[in-house]
């Protein structure tokens, strides 16, 4: 399953005590990839640097619970899953940072998001009730209303009408039904 971290586990308190440098960094018209250090700097003893990869959602308004659209967000979702699969091991030398404008709002869709992916892919089926209840379990904040759900619905399929496997399934199933006629 995707590991990822919400800010939700880095108080802001304890934001300061890390010393935040930008690597390097790729703009994209919905979001922006960047490379980051973050290391202890009140602790000398203890200096552990640890490289980190932060993806900036740009199409989700501050003022929106959800974004304006579906597609965008895919971009995102479907960018941070693939530079996890081209280097799996990278895992624990570079985790994906999931943060929100205010810790909370926006980590639950996409935390979800990728639990979904995986269950589609393990299990050929979702349960998105249950996927925001694992969620809420440990954050009971990250979900906490209906237009959350809907746009996690919404999400869920354009993502699965977008991929590669579902048309290849598609074309199968139509080829088998065109076999039959």
């Amino acid at each position: 399953m995707t590991q990822m971290a919400s800010s939700l586990d880095l108080p802001k308190r304890a934001l300061k005590k890390f010393e935040r440098k930008r690597q390097q960094s790729l703009a994209k018209l919905t979001f922006v990839l960047s490379e980051i250090t973050v290391s202890n700097k009140s602790n000398l003893q203890d200096l552990e640097a640890k490289i980190c990869n932060m993806i900036n959602v740009k199409v989700w308004p501050v003022q929106h619970r959800v974004p304006y659209s579906t597609s965008g967000f895919i971009d995102v979702i479907k960018m941070a899953r693939s530079w996890r699969r081209r280097a799996p091991d990278r895992a624990d030398i570079k985790p994906t940072i999931v943060i929100s404008h205010n810790g909370v709002s926006r980590c639950g869709i996409f935390i979800a998001m990728n639990i979904l992916i995986d269950q589609i892919n393990m299990e050929k089926q979702v349960d998105v009730f249950h996927a925001a209840k694992m969620i809420r379990l440990n954050r009971p904040q990250l979900f906490d209303n209906k237009e959350e759900y809907k746009y996690l619905y919404d999400l869920l399929l354009q993502y699965y009408i977008t991929s590669p496997e579902y048309q290849e399934q598609m074309a199968a199933e139509n080829e088998t039904i065109a076999n039959h006629v």
